[in-house]
Formats: C-alpha cells, sequence, structure tokens
C-alpha cells in the first residue's frame, strides 16, 4: 500500500506553462482525502518552488535544492545541508579556466557572478535554465537573481545550499563533471544538457526522501516517486513501491524506473496516481 507519493516538479508536475494541471490538482486532492502523503522533491530553492504550489491550492512539504532544505507545508525549515565554502572553493578552481556562468541557491536568494550581459545572452539562447516554462521572461528571471563577484560571496556568511554550473557545451561539462566527481563529499547530477547541479553529498534527492519517510515510519515499499530528469535518480534507483518516469524523461531516467507514464503536458503525474493509487484495480491489488 502506498502512503507517500514524492514528485519532481519542473518536466514532472508543472507543464511546460510552469503550472500545476487541474487533474494533477485533483489527483493531489484524491490522495489527500485518502490520508495519502505528497511530498514535492526538485531542485528549486524553496520560494520558487512555494509559489506554482500555492497557485495550485496545494499545500505540502518541499525538499528543495535537490535535497539541501527540507521545509514543512507551512514554511518551516526542518533540514539543511548546504555546501561547504572549502567545497564552494574547489568547485570554482575546477570551473574556473573554463567560461561556465553559475547559479548560487543561498538562504539570501540566487546568486551569479556572470554579467548581466552574459547572462541575457545565455538565457536567450535556451542556455541558461533551459527547463524554465514558456511564460518566463529574461526580465522575470533576472529579478530573482543578485548580481555579485566570487570574492563577495566567498567572502560573506551566506551558506550555499546548491551550485549550478552552466556551459553550452557538453563535452566541457563532462571535463569539469569527471573533475568534480573525484572531488570527496560533493554530489554532481544534471536537470538539463546544458547544466551541472552541485550539492553537499548529504543533499541528494533519493536520501533525503528516505531521511523524510522514516520521519513517519513509512517504509521505502510504501512510496511512490516519481521524475524526468538526472537529478531524480537517486530516487528512481531506490527500492520503492513504485519508480516512475515521465513520458518526457530521457532514455536513462525511462531503464531507471519500473514504470513510464504520459508526459508534463498530458497530466503523467496525475495518470500514474490514477492508475497505481485511486483506481479501484490498484484498490483491491
Amino acid at each position: 500500500m502506498i502512503r507517500l507519493v514524492a514528485s519532481d516538479m519542473d518536466g514532472t508536475l508543472l507543464n511546460r506553462y510552469g503550472k500545476v494541471s487541474s487533474l494533477n490538482i485533483a489527483a493531489i486532492e484524491a490522495l489527500k482525502r485518502k490520508n495519502i502523503g505528497f511530498v514535492v522533491c526538485t531542485g528549486r530553492n524553496f520560494a520558487d518552488a512555494y509559489s506554482p504550489l500555492k497557485e495550485a491550492g496545494i499545500s505540502c512539504d518541499i525538499i528543495c535544492m535537490n535535497g539541501a532544505a527540507v521545509f514543512d507545508s507551512y514554511g518551516r525549515q526542518l533540514r539543511k545541508q548546504p555546501l561547504l565554502k572549502d567545497q564552494v572553493s574547489r568547485i570554482l578552481n575546477i570551473c574556473r579556466p573554463f567560461s561556465v556562468l553559475y547559479d548560487f541557491m543561498t538562504e539570501e536568494g540566487s546568486y551569479t557572478t556572470s554579467t548581466m550581459e552574459e547572462f541575457r545572452k545565455s538565457f536567450e539562447d535556451k542556455i541558461f535554465l533551459p527547463m524554465v516554462s514558456d511564460e518566463h521572461t529574461y526580465e522575470t528571471i533576472a529579478k530573482r537573481f543578485h548580481f555579485t563577484s566570487e570574492e563577495v560571496l566567498l567572502g560573506s556568511s551566506w551558506e550555499i545550499y546548491k551550485m549550478s554550473v552552466v556551459h553550452e557545451t557538453p563535452e566541457v561539462l563532462m571535463q569539469i563533471r569527471c573533475a568534480l566527481e573525484n572531488e570527496e563529499g560533493i554530489s554532481v547530477a544534471s536537470s538539463a544538457p546544458t547544466n551541472l547541479e552541485l550539492t553537499h553529498i548529504g543533499a541528494q534527492k533519493g536520501s533525503v526522501l528516505m531521511e523524510y519517510a522514516a520521519g513517519t515510519n513509512i517504509h521505502p515499499r510504501e512510496i511512490l516517486a516519481i521524475g524526468d530528469s538526472e537529478n531524480d535518480l537517486s530516487m528512481l534507483r531506490l527500492p520503492l513501491g513504485y519508480t516512475i518516469a515521465m513520458g518526457n524523461a530521457s532514455e536513462v531516467i525511462k531503464r531507471s524506473a519500473r514504470l513510464i507514464t504520459r508526459n508534463n503536458d498530458e497530466d503523467g503525474v496525475a495518470v500514474a496516481i490514477d492508475s497505481l493509487i485511486l483506481s479501484e484495480a490498484a484498490a483491491n491489488y
């Protein structure tokens, strides 16, 4: 019996416009009526994750920034595991020879060390944040970022929860990735072909979901997890009750999951929940 559903956001719960569809909303409401938990597991920070959920009328706990922080439905922080300053310095040293852009996620919001011109060009060329929904413009995204320098960032007291390293060339990212994977204590994932997402090794969706579930005595076999990108693999490779890949997921994600649902513009989350939890067949299983 499934007691908890864990869902990614971009490319999964959200459609191409960054919205939760009416069918997905109805499925989540039906879970609540059955006393089945629902938690979001996302690479977004809390504010960016909370906004579309609030618009949809969904109140739930949120595992943010690939597991670097967890918030309850009231916005109270339950857990955090930022990168260590030494880890940030090592990442910067490895990336410095390459012309990369950064997204530093902190408690004070997102920071970048790129110039406004570099940021605009990268966004408009679909290199920086290519998964961002069609409703956003450069102006709406730029408002979320603070422009700063490495010196100011490293000299501040801000905790950096997640770093995204962005480059248009996959070969360059692979070279950076190989170097980073040899660094102790750093988790490397990705949510798009043009980025690497870096967190503390203790901040991964899968391990944090297991910790979260254990806190309410939920067994792994009582969890359904659903996602679409590489930063969901740590969830989808777990021995859960069900692991679901979206129809729009890459082949490696589909091979790692137990089942495949429809894509994020076809209410794939609702279809999975209805078929495996809410339907009469599921109830009698």
